[in-house]
Order: C-alpha cells, then sequence, then structure tokens
C-alpha cells in the first residue's frame, strides 16, 4: 500500500492512533485521580486533537435560498427512487469492528489502533472518519454516492434521545471537490441552521500552512423533517449541507461548536495553580466523583483575607455536554478573576467565588449532547439529586447551601447555550420580590455587553423546569438574584455584530461584561442599579403582563433592548429572510422510509 511516510498518511491525522514515549511518560507522571475515564463501553483513541489558538475572523451568517428546502427534499425523493444505484456502504462505525482492517496489524503502520477505513490507494477517494476521541460523536458513516455521505450520531448514553451535537475527523479529502453530509438522524423540529447558522471546520493543512484555527463553512444548508419515524413517535431530522475543502488528503474537523474537552479544562486548571501571578488567589478544591471515576472540581476565588462581610457568588457551568461555548466562558471568567485589573481586585475584595466549572464531565466525555450516564438530564435533578445518580448536582447544591450558610450569598448563575434562539440573555425567576428586583442584574449586562439582548429575557416559572438549578435554588434558598445565562449557538440579530457568528472573542466579552455588572450591582453607590430601577418603575405593570402572555415557554420578556448602536437590517434582507422562513415552516412533505443502516444483501449477491 502506497502512502507518506510523514505523520499524515492519505491525511489521517497519525497522531491520534498512537502515543510517543515522552506522551506515555507524562501520563505516568500525572495524577491518576484526574486521568480521563468514560464509564461505558466507548474506547478513546490513546490522543486526542490538538488545535491552534487563531483569532478566528467575525465571520457573517449565510442567507438561505429561498428554493433550499425544495431542492433539498427533492434530493432526499432521488435517493429513494433510485434506492438500488446508491453504494450503501459502512464506512465508519465507533462501536463495531472493521471488515476492512480486521486482519491487519497497527504495527504495519506504526500506530497502536486503526482506522476504521484505510484508502487502498491514492485514487481511492473514500474518506476516511473518526469520532473515538474525547467528545467525539459521529456512530455510523455511510457513503451512499462517491462524495455524499448519509451520517448517524451517536445518541445520549442510555437514552435514543438528545442528537444534536457532533463533532468528528474526516480526512483523505480532494480539493474543490463538492461533498455533501446528511445528518439524518438529528432530534429538535427547528435548528438555526435554518436561520443563518454555519457548521465549525478545522483544517489540518490550513493549521500547518496557514495557522489558521476553527472557521465557519458550507453552503446549501438545511433542516428539514425528514421521513424516518422514531419508536416514540414523530419523525427525525436532517441536517444537510455541502462543502468543497481547500486541500488534497487533509483532516477536517467538523462540530456543532467549539469543542472544549475534560482533558482542556484540566489543563487549564493546571496552569492556573502554576501561575505565580495567579495561584495566590484561587484554590482548586475536590468535590466528588462522577460515575464513571472522574474527579469534579471546584475553584474558590477571592483575596483571602477572612471575612463574613464578603458576599458570596456561585457560578457553575457545562451540565449540558454540548453546549461547549459556556466553558469558553466560563474560563474567560476565570480569567478575568484573577487577571491584575483593578476591576479584578474589587471583585476579590469583595466577594468569594465558588465556581464548579464542569458538571456534566462524563457526558462531555463520552460525547453527550444532553444527558449524563445515568441517562438523565442534570438540569432537571435540583430539588432532591440523587448522591449516586447524580453526584456532582447533590454536591454542588452541598456547595450552595453551605455557602449561603456561611455569608450572604447574593448571585447563583449557571451558564448555558441555546440551540434555537439568537443572541445573549437570562433567564430568571420573578414572584419573590414585589420591586422585581431579579430584572435589576440582567439589565446591567445588557448595559455592559453588546450582543446581551434583555428582550429576549424571561422570568416566568415554567412547570417543565422546576427541576433546574435557576428555579430549584430560588425556590428553596430565596437566592433573588438566581439565573441561567444562555448564549446562542450562532449569533446575534441586532448591534454591531447583527449577522455574524459568535467567536471566542464574543465569549471573552460575555465573561468580562458579567463581572463587570456585578461590580455595578454591588458598589456602594449603587449609581447604575438605581439608573435601572427607575427604567422599571417606568414601565407599567398592564405591559408587562401583556408581555409574560405574550411570551411562552424559553421566551419572555419585560422590557425591550434600548441600545443606540442597534442598527437595522436591510429591507431587502429583511424580506428574503423573512419568505425563506415562512417556507422552511411549512415541512408537510412526507417521503418513504430511508433505512438508518444499508441493506443487507442476499446470500448469493
Amino acid at each position: 500500500m502506497d502512502f507518506n511516510t510523514d505523520e499524515f498518511f492519505y491525511g489521517i491525522n497519525k497522531s491520534l492512533y498512537y502515543k510517543t514515549e515522552e506522551q506515555k511518560n507524562e501520563i505516568k507522571k500525572m495524577d491518576p485521580e484526574y486521568l480521563t475515564r468514560t464509564g461505558t463501553d466507548f474506547v478513546l483513541l490513546p490522543n486526542s486533537p490538538d488545535f491552534i489558538n487563531h483569532n478566528e475572523p467575525f465571520e457573517p451568517m449565510y442567507i438561505p435560498k429561498q428554493t433550499i428546502l425544495e431542492e433539498s427534499l427533492r434530493r432526499e425523493i432521488e435517493r429513494i427512487c433510485f434506492a438500488d444505484t446508491l453504494l450503501n456502504k459502512v464506512v465508519f462505525d465507533c462501536a463495531d469492528p472493521s471488515p476492512f482492517t480486521k486482519d491487519v496489524d497497527p504495527a504495519t503502520y506504526g500506530l497502536e489502533v486503526l482506522p476504521y477505513y484505510i484508502p487502498q490507494s491514492k485514487e481511492d477517494s473514500t474518506l476516511v472518519f473518526e469520532s473515538r476521541f474525547e467528545s467525539g460523536n459521529l456512530r455510523r458513516a455511510i457513503q451512499i454516492c462517491d462524495y455524499e455521505y448519509n451520517l448517524i450520531l451517536k445518541p445520549d448514553y442510555y437514552t435514543t434521545m438528545n442528537t444534536q451535537w457532533f463533532y468528528f475527523s474526516l480526512s483523505n479529502t480532494r480539493k474543490d471537490v463538492e461533498y455533501r453530509f446528511n445528518i439524518i438522524n438529528m432530534m429538535k423540529p427547528d435548528s438555526l441552521y435554518n436561520s443563518g447558522m454555519k457548521p465549525l471546520m478545522y483544517s489540518e493543512w490550513g493549521a500547518k500552512q496557514k495557522k489558521i484555527g476553527w472557521f465557519r463553512d458550507g453552503h446549501e444548508i438545511c433542516y428539514y423533517q425528514n421521513n424516518m419515524k422514531r419508536k416514540n413517535g414523530g419523525f427525525y431530522y436532517t441536517l444537510t449541507f455541502a462543502v468543497k475543502f481547500q486541500y488534497d488528503f487533509d483532516c477536517i474537523y467538523i462540530a456543532h461548536c467549539y469543542p472544549y474537552t475534560f482533558t482542556h479544562l484540566c489543563r487549564y486548571l493546571k496552569q492556573l495553580e502554576s501561575d505565580p501571578a495567579k495561584k495566590n488567589r484561587v484554590k482548586r478544591k475536590q468535590l466528588c466523583q462522577t460515575i464513571a471515576g472522574n474527579m469534579c472540581d471546584f475553584l474558590i476565588i477571592g483575596d483571602f483575607n477572612n471575612g463574613k462581610e464578603k458576599k458570596g457568588i456561585v457560578i457553575t457551568s457545562r451540565v449540558h455536554p454540548g453546549e461547549t461555548m459556556a466553558s469558553y466562558v466560563m474560563e474567560y471568567m476565570i480569567d478575568f478573576l484573577t487577571g491584575n485589573t483593578h476591576e479584578a481586585r474589587i471583585l476579590r475584595e469583595n466577594f468569594i467565588f465558588k465556581i464548579v466549572p464542569m458538571l456534566n464531565i462524563d457526558g462531555v466525555v463520552n460525547g453527550n449532547y444532553r444527558c449524563n450516564l445515568a441517562g438523565v438530564d442534570l438540569n432537571r435533578q435540583w430539588i432532591d439529586p440523587n448522591k449516586k445518580q447524580h453526584p456532582t448536582i447533590y454536591h454542588t447544591k452541598q456547595l450552595v447551601k453551605k455557602t449561603k450558610e456561611e455569608r450572604d450569598l447574593v448571585l447563583f448563575c449557571d451558564i448555558h447555550g441555546h440551540s434555537r434562539k439568537k443572541n445573549i440573555f437570562m433567564y430568571g425567576c420573578s414572584g419573590k420580590d414585589p420591586n422585581r428586583k431579579e430584572l435589576v442584574f440582567p439589565m446591567l449586562n445588557r448595559n455592559n455587553c453588546s450582543v446581551f439582548s434583555f428582550k429576549d429575557c424571561c422570568f416566568l416559572l415554567q412547570k417543565d423546569r422546576e427541576g433546574s438549578a435557576r428555579i430549584a435554588l430560588w425556590r428553596e434558598l430565596s437566592i433573588i438574584n438566581c439565573y441561567t445565562l444562555e448564549m446562542s449557538f450562532c449569533g446575534a440579530d441586532f448591534g454591531k455584530y447583527e449577522y455574524f457568528h459568535f467567536n471566542l472573542d464574543i465569549y471573552k466579552e460575555i465573561a468580562q461584561s458579567f463581572c463587570l455588572s456585578i461590580i455595578d450591582c454591588y458598589e456602594p453607590e449603587q449609581i447604575k442599579v438605581k439608573q435601572v430601577l427607575e427604567e422599571i418603575e417606568q414601565n407599567s405593570l398592564k405591559n408587562q403582563q401583556k408581555d409574560d402572555k405574550n411570551n411562552s415557554g424559553d421566551e419572555g420578556s419585560d422590557y425591550s433592548n434600548d441600545d443606540p448602536k442597534e442598527q437595522a437590517m436591510p429591507q431587502q434582507q429583511q424580506i428574503q429572510l423573512q419568505n425563506n422562513d415562512q417556507q422552511l415552516g411549512s415541512q408537510t412533505k412526507k417521503l418513504k422510509k430511508i433505512p438508518l443502516l444499508p441493506p443487507k444483501k442476499k446470500k448469493g449477491q
């Protein structure tokens, strides 16, 4: 077999499939409590990908053409009508053994593990898929045409649901060839991919030659209901997109959002502890072990001049593994709080911060979107968490209670991502304060952050969310400022970043604005607090009730964004998007069923 002798052959990243002696020695030196454990039959590759640090440019959302749904349905009908002509070749499965490499010794290639498929020659253009790295999620790839693939995601472990997060690689690309990918077992009835969002991609050759990190790519993107029935009723949904790659024999990573793994967190916390300028401002402590045996830590940040007069703040994130932006915002918050700025010093002098950076470690490791290894949504377990099945929630709740006993606990916030709305916003709880002071902190964030949308905030107590941290802790511990901070997977629909994707720079702004809003909320003069309280008083009770009534579920608002920097969308573009939304909303066609697996060949064929 003919292949390159360097780290890449056919574009396959060989470093994923073996550990160097240096890496093996590094593992021996590690604290065994911080070795990554899956707790499942999911066996990780020897290594996970490393990505360069790169400031991604502000990339605009795309405007879907008005006929995209019709074209997508037409292609699906053609696949049904000409099913006998499809290849239906399984070229990747993360669990089943490979028929292509079962008799091949990995040592032949200098590897410990083999890819599922290895091209037979340079003329073999079959893509080589991989997802057996940390946080990876791709169950199966089926080649249906030369350059078209149906992809099936893994549902969250011990569930049949929650297929939304995806993260995988593909190699052996051909330059300027149009590939099409159809993820055919999505669950949600609508998606931001129909509102201008593009998938994230990363090119190994682009990073090596041009120092380009993650970028947005793809065209002819559409998310629609397909004909495949789910066992519990309803239908699956398809995300389809086409893409042309810039290099031959490249390795491309494709993800729903910027990956942030448990290993990434452990490295970051170790660097934080080792930083001579920061190590005296933060303490790292063990909270508990997860179901899989991974260690969940929490941080205490302050100047550690003891005093019960200091107010307490608890911040958590990553209860939903697929909401990776929450980890980036959390990391930037920690950087700000432990930094050298005047504002950071004020915060450390006046507050004790207790931070749990990753609540659902097992889900993160295994590539889940929402649940833990007990198959439950941990953000519905806060009323009465089980110590064995929900250990991180149980011990975090004890941490919150202890903090409230020790000092005045003035703020709790759980950081999330949102898959169907744009902008940054908060969910809070109303009812305990007749003056509605729960509105103050979100309004301060609106004033400090260019992408924070107060009109998207909601302060309703939804029945199906009573087990969330926001509502359960608000009710039990009477924390007026008890929130979830929600960030769109896509971007903003107002202001200077209108119709641009969020990137890491935006996440940093969100983190810093959140910290500055804490100062505004509790500074002695209360100047900015008084201003927003006056704004609250100026809004009539009638309008508040009307807004609460008209907004349901995830949406709710009492006041609007009064952002002088907000710019209107061009009228022609508005009309085009509105027409597209109407068209994509009328998905009523039903098609003949397409099997998730290729049909089995009859004997003798």
